[in-house]
């Protein structure tokens, strides 16, 4: 949810910042007010591009910053965490600015960040829709997608697609083996390369070991000296071992002092200590022993090691794979007919097993699909459009990683009309009530935080008008909804009002946001209303304010 945005030397705004609740908030204004500029705002901390001439003229820089509140289980907090973002109190800071000269910075969270990363972490949070805009739901191809979110079976398509690479990996073999043309020679060759991968015997971290053993015979003088030395300090003649039991035994004597007996005590333990200690480094030092001829088979078997894995790929895992790799094309040229049998079964057994699964999830699709038709149709006739009709059009296809269905969502505004894709309906009036009726189901699916409608209420009036409210206002239960309208009837219909207005003095135009008490709310509903304040215009402001507020 936005929270909070401040605004600074951004086209006509000077500075603004605006606190946000959750509801409906209504933007209305004179034509020409700058309602848009606050939306506008909002895209840009979104990922809209951005260029020099929406700085306020005279400014050097505009700056526009967002405070999001962030539930710990939406996507986007994954997507912070993800990248690295600190989240403290499930708040998120967006901030963007541009220069006069053309200079501009993104920062999420007080750290500079791309552009491109803001816009995916927001299109998680902000759906912003205008009347003119081409929507993803008007899009054919992310039809399968919504129709999914709907479904909400995410552990089912999980199934089909790891079910779908399983069958695509056996294809392409297979395609690969039908497209060789593998001859003697290539066998020959072939072979050569499996048996010296083979005969090297490479095991797991024998390379280590081996290099490891390198190091110790490398070593062996500067070793052997230090345990030579380390053991007559420890048990020579006037080493530390004869000592320290000398100077045990001189207290053995004494029992007259607890103190000294301890003490004796406590040297006789140091002493044997030190004797496990000299025994361990003795018979070390017995088991050492410079071996020329083993010296000089470690060198060899490494540099072999070395040799090997630089020609058939680096490590000990890409040199199993090239074996395998290498096994399978001499098993292609042995037994070409047998392996592409073999290869045959193979894939029809991963493609029956991957459509067993999509079709289990294509059954589920169709009885979800007549859900979905029924819940829409509902929006729609709430929007006033009683002869709508809505169809999720499904069709089967050989497969894919997202199953076995072609989907396309289909109207019809008008009684009488054919069913057509979404994207050549009418426009104007019925396409915004066609998309807020399809938001009012898809938004929540797809954990969106907050919807904009920049004046998607324009060419309605009357009921149909009322009937948007009420239908933003409903959305709004589940979803923080802003919209820019001209129309009293959605502006009645919020939770907060804020105007827009444009004051002029010797300095130039600036443009005003500041929220409005119910009081004032009344006053201007009755100037978009009637563009009057009069007792009759304000009295029906109130009623109409009254109405519209009811069962909330």
């Amino acid at each position: 949810m936005l929270s909070e945005i401040y605004v600074k030397d951004f086209v006509l705004i000077d500075s603004v910042n605006l606190p946000f609740c959750e509801g409906m908030s209504a933007f209305t204004g004179e034509t020409g007010a700058g309602k848009s500029l606050l939306i506008d705002a909002i895209g840009i901390l979104c990922g809209d591009r951005v260029n020099t001439a929406m700085i306020k003229q005279g400014k050097e820089k505009a700056i526009i910053e967002g405070v999001f509140h962030l539930s710990s289980d939406h996507p986007a907090y994954a997507l912070l965490e993800e990248a690295g973002y600190e989240i403290e109190e499930e708040t998120m800071i967006v901030q963007r600015s541009f220069t006069i000269d053309g200079k501009s910075s993104a920062k999420l969270n007080h750290r500079t960040t791309t552009v491109s990363f803001l816009r995916k972490v927001l299109a998680t949070l902000i759906d912003i829709h205008s009347q003119h805009d081409s929507q993803y739901l008007l899009n054919a191809k992310y039809h399968l997608q919504l129709l999914d979110h709907y479904c909400d079976q995410n552990e089912l398509l999980i199934r089909v697609k790891e079910a779908y690479q399983a069958y695509s990996e056996i294809a392409k073999q297979l395609k690969e083996a039908l497209q060789s043309d593998y001859n003697e020679d290539d066998l020959e060759y072939l072979t050569y390369q499996l048996n010296e991968i083979d005969e090297a015997d490479i095991k797991e971290n024998e390379l280590q070991e081996l290099e490891e053993e390198q190091r110790r015979f490398a070593a062996f003088e500067k070793i052997s000296t230090a345990l030579h030395q380390s053991l007559a300090l420890l048990n020579g003649d006037s080493g530390a071992n004869p000592s320290v039991y000398e100077a045990a035994r001189l207290l053995e004597i004494i029992d007259e002092d607890e103190a000294l007996v301890q003490a004796h005590d406590k040297l006789l333990e140091l002493y044997y200590s030190l004797e496990d200690q000299y025994q361990i480094l003795y018979q070390y030092m017995d088991t050492m022993e410079y071996d020329e001829q083993r010296v000089n088979e470690v060198n060899e078997r490494i540099f072999l090691i070395h040799k090997i894995l630089r020609k058939y790929g680096g490590d000990i895992d890409t040199l199993r794979q090239k074996r395998q790799e290498l096994e399978q094309k001499i098993d292609q040229i042995l037994h070409r007919s047998d392996y592409l049998k073999k290869q045959e079964a193979l894939k029809k057994a991963a493609y029956d097993k991957f459509y067993d699964v999509a079709l289990q999830l294509h059954e589920l699709r169709t009885v979800k699909a007549k859900e979905l038709e029924e819940q829409i149709v509902q929006q729609l006739r709430d929007l006033h459009l009683a002869n709508a009709r809505f169809h999720v059009e499904m069709k089967q296809h050989e497969g894919n990683q997202y199953g076995i269905d072609q989907v396309q969502f289909l109207i019809s505004m008008n009684k009488g009309e054919g069913l057509r894709p979404l994207q050549t309906t009418a426009s104007g009036g019925e396409l915004s009530r066609l998309m807020l009726g399809l938001k009012t189901i898809f938004s929540r699916l797809q954990g969106i935080e907050t919807i904009i409608f920049d004046e998607i209420d324009t060419g309605v009036s009357g009921s149909v008008a009322f009937a948007i409210g009420k239908k933003m206002q409903q959305l709004s239960k589940d979803t923080q909804v802003f919209c820019v309208t001209h129309l009293s009837q959605v502006a009645a219909c919020a939770d907060h009002h804020y105007l827009v207005e444009k004051t002029q003095d010797e300095k130039g135009t600036v443009t005003v946001i500041r929220g409005l008490n119910e009081q004032e709310r009344i006053e201007q509903l009755a100037l978009i209303a009637s563009d009057s304040t009069s007792e009759h215009a304000l009295s029906a402001a109130q009623e109409l304010f009254i109405k519209a507020q009811e069962n909330r």
